[in-house]
């Protein structure tokens, strides 16, 4: 037919599908006029239609207009059967198992008995073997050919049958369609959801490849007996790159019948289509997953009537739908019946479908590509967020997440901190009222759990992470420490061993430590809460090895792994077992260079960075010190290469920030000055100007104080003395605001003490004794003040025997050897009982070595000098 014959058959079918059933016969006689044949070809696509329950878009007319016409050729299903027992290349075809896109398949056996293995054969149907179909039957194999994922059926084989008809040959899925399968076992919300999640992850994996499924629904998704899911079905999917040009096509018109219950809006209007339309089929799948029911309350299968409510009508909640008693074509099981199929109550039912995965539905089916999710990941991550209980994209501008951009907006406003507290507070209240109301029925109970679980992460993740970097906010934060212990308590006696409470469980546990004890970060301190802090840590570890273990493809499982690993070692640096610090930390190492051979990305890249870091910091207090330099190059190369690929990145800026800091520190002790500061003084720039960009972060403020603080020293030790002064005095002003705006927080005021010492020490090397002994004693004063409020702290502990050393040489040098004996017998004290603990600690080592010559120089000051 000519192609102008067939613009006009493509524009009469548009133009009658859009007519209701009753008015198109009329329709077509007016609008053919006496073209018969015209009329005649119309209808044939309009019978098609009807009959098959198939829309038909523009581009693909000729293509299913030849289909028909093929189809006239012979029955089918007769030349199928005929095909049973046949030999195709080396495999004998068993039986029909059913068609797809445009080939019957068939279960088959290998024939040469090279191995026994039953798969499954597609041949191309009787009859279509035009130019077109044979091109297209032969696309779907080459996509198969691309296609190498856990979820979706794998290619084994391919090739030509003796009568020159294409096949190939794919793993044979036995298993019942996603929505039978969860029906059939009576799979939960969470179940469902997370069996969805590896179609996401499938068609991800597609769309990454530039390939577009068009024909996501349950009859394509099977679901093995061991819960597998297999994404299915190809033959009408689109290779988004021209073969010749290797553009890719962001069109993506042309396309043949799709199934019109899971098209989406752009689909059913011949537009163009994108991965937002696969977006949209998942999201039709997921509708019918959780509440029953298709998302399209239509009262008949017209053509014209589903099309008006793909394009034109709002689907309403799934949680409104699933206890829905409103007949619907199609719907034979009533509310409590559905809900019985996903092991709950109607009222059960609804509570859980309410809220975020409504909303996360509700997404995925916007009409307006450009408003649902921009890929199957993204709707993936929320369908994540929700089963881990985090907030949801798809809710933002909901009052929780409006009061959080209000505390971000007002951040230097500590009421405002207030008055979230007190709002945390109330939700507390009326949370355990709830639940001491929830023991009465076990019903209630689930629901209490749920709360508890949300609330304490709301806790730790939200209201926490919004605070944790403002100024005074250290008494706000152990609140939360408080409340959100009681609740993990709750929870852990719950004895839920789900994946997902467990990961919960395990962040939770690892925040909590990260608050009350992370070395060199604010905390809260206290007796003990080292030691506190070590028991949550390895409890979390423990959880998180069980869940990496038992999920080695899971990068997600697998980066919590590794965060746990560097928690415990970091806690194990701090009191002083540092072989079992460095073991964590290599092995930590082989984990990720293993991961990166396999999944290689800057997320990883900075791991390795941080390991390498980590691996040479321990190596400088066992007095490793080359090596230790040697590691930190190393990090710094892989920190700067992920930079200059993503210059904005923040994290990556942090590293680079990190890496010139230690590796400045790591030639201090190498006794190689000039190049320590000039690398603190490049980590500094960098700090600066993050604090441009953030200027009333904490975190931020604390690294610009640290790197004064060392460039003092290092300027010091080398005899650079012109900047000396001025770098310490901007140390010490930082430290001092942050101890004054938060005194609660244990680390700002070590902080104070640690940079009065640092300029105590630079002084005594400028030969200004008298100057220096005022620092230095006013660090002593504060250590002993730290000491009280955190004595688990070695770190702490170093650097108050240091003061003491340099105070007692300098007492030594303006002749007053008594008082100069005290303090330095006080020092050797405090780094005897630091050495009986850690007697490997080579610097601990080095400092007790220091106090002791000093004593025995006395009345002078004549001991060799230690690097501190």
């Amino acid at each position: 037919m000519e192609l102008e014959r067939w613009d006009r058959v493509e524009q009469l079918y548009h133009a009658a599908i859009g007519q209701d059933e009753s008015q198109r016969a009329t329709f077509l006689q007016r609008a053919c006029a006496h073209d018969e044949g015209l009329r005649r070809e119309v209808e044939s696509l309009l019978t098609y239609v009807k009959q098959t329950g198939k829309f038909i878009d523009k581009g693909a007319l000729a293509l299913v207009a030849e289909e028909m016409a093929a189809a006239h050729v012979g029955d089918s299903q007769t030349t199928a059967d005929h095909m049973i027992g046949k030999r195709i290349s080396q495999y004998r075809i068993v039986a029909r198992v059913g068609s797809g896109g445009m080939g019957e398949v068939f279960s088959a056996v290998r024939a040469d008995e090279a191995y026994e293995k039953l798969v499954a054969l597609k041949l191309i149907s009787n009859g279509r073997h035009s130019t077109s179909f044979i091109n297209r039957f032969r696309t779907e194999r080459q996509i198969l050919a691309e296609l190498d994922h856990p979820n979706i059926a794998r290619l084994f084989d391919g090739g030509t049958s003796e009568d020159g008809s294409p096949y190939f040959v794919m793993e044979y899925i036995e298993g019942e369609s996603i929505t039978a399968y969860c029906d059939h076992h009576r799979l939960s919300i969470a179940d469902r959801l997370k069996l969805l999640l590896q179609v996401c992850s499938a068609v991800q994996y597609a769309h990454q490849h530039l390939i577009i499924h068009r024909d996501i629904k349950p009859d394509n998704i099977l679901v093995t007996a061991e819960g597998v899911a297999k994404l299915m079905d190809f033959g009408i999917a689109k290779i988004l790159v021209d073969a010749e040009s290797g553009q890719r096509d962001a069109t993506v018109t042309g396309l043949r019948a799709f199934t019109p219950a899971y098209a989406s809006p752009e689909q059913v209007k011949g537009e163009a289509i994108t991965t937002a339309s696969d977006v949209y089929s998942l999201g039709v799948v997921l509708y019918e997953l959780l509440a029953g029911r298709s998302p399209y309350r239509t009262t008949s299968h017209a053509q014209h009537e589903m099309a008006r409510a793909i394009c034109e009508v709002e689907p309403e909640k799934a949680s409104t739908a699933a206890v829905s008693s409103a007949p619907l074509q199609g719907d034979k099981i009533s509310a409590a019946s559905l809900s019985s199929l996903r092991n709950t109550s109607p009222d059960k039912l609804r509570r859980v479908l309410s809220g975020d995965l409504d909303q996360i539905v509700l997404k995925a089916l916007r009409k307006e590509p450009p408003h649902r999710y921009a890929s199957a990941q993204a709707f993936a991550d929320d369908i994540q967020a929700y089963v881990l209980g985090l907030p949801v994209s798809a809710r933002r501008g909901t009052i929780g997440y409006r009061a959080g951009k209000f505390v971000r907006r007002n951040k230097l406003t500590l009421a405002v901190t207030a008055v979230f507290v007190l709002m945390i507070l109330a939700g507390v209240v009326a949370v355990v009222r709830e639940a001491r109301i929830a023991r009465m029925a076990q019903v209630r109970a689930e629901q209490r759990f749920e709360s508890l679980r949300k609330l304490t992460n709301s806790l730790l993740f939200e209201f926490h992470d919004s605070i944790e970097n403002l100024p005074g906010s250290t008494a706000a934060r152990e609140l939360v420490v408080r409340r959100a212990l009681e609740y993990l308590d709750q929870i852990a006696a719950q004895g839920h061993d789900d994946p997902a409470t467990l990961r919960d469980l395990a962040a939770a546990y690892e925040r909590l430590g990260q608050i009350q004890s992370q070395a060199f970060h604010p905390h809260t301190g206290g007796t003990g809460s080292l030691q506190q802090a070590n028991t949550l840590f390895e409890e979390a570890l423990e959880i998180r090895r069980r869940l990496a273990f038992s999920n080695p493809e899971d990068m997600n499982l697998q980066f919590d792994l590794l965060g746990s690993m560097s928690n415990v070692a970091a806690v194990y640096e701090e009191r002083g077992d540092l072989d079992r610090a460095l073991d964590l930390q290599q092995q930590r190492l082989q984990i990720e260079e293993r991961l990166q051979a396999k999944h290689d990305s800057e997320e990883l890249r900075s791991a390795i960075g941080s390991s390498l870091i980590g691996i040479g910091d321990l190596k400088i207090w066992l007095g490793d010190f080359e090596p230790a330099v040697e590691n930190m190059r190393q990090a710094l190369a892989m920190s700067q290469a992920s930079l200059d690929t993503n210059p904005a990145s923040f994290p990556a800026r942090r590293s680079v920030l990190r890496a010139h800091s230690w590796l400045g520190t790591a030639l201090k002790f190498d006794r190689k000055y000039a190049e320590a500061a000039s690398e603190t003084r490049k980590a500094l720039a960098l700090a600066d100007q993050l604090a441009a960009d953030d200027p009333h972060n904490t975190y931020v403020q604390r690294y610009i104080g640290s790197d004064s603080e060392e460039l003092c020293k290092c300027l010091a030790y080398a005899g650079l003395f012109s900047e000396v002064r001025s770098q310490c005095r901007r140390a010490i002003a930082i430290d001092e605001i942050m101890m004054k705006s938060d005194k609660d927080n244990v680390q700002a005021t070590a902080d104070v003490a640690s940079t009065n010492l640092t300029t105590g020490l630079a002084l005594y090397l400028m030969h200004s004794p008298r100057e220096a002994a005022s620092f230095l004693r006013r660090a002593d004063s504060i250590y002993h003040e730290v000491a009280s409020r955190d004595p688990d702290s070695q770190s702490n502990a170093v650097d108050h025997a240091t003061s003491l050393i340099y105070l007692g040489r300098i007492e030594a040098q303006i002749q007053e050897p008594e008082v100069a004996r005290k303090d330095l017998e006080r020092a050797q004290k405090i780094l005897e009982e630091l050495v009986t603990v850690s007697p490997k600690h080579r610097y601990f080592l080095n400092t007790l070595d220091e106090a002791r010559a000093a004593i025995k120089a006395l009345p002078h000051d004549t001991a060799p000098l230690t690097v501190h």
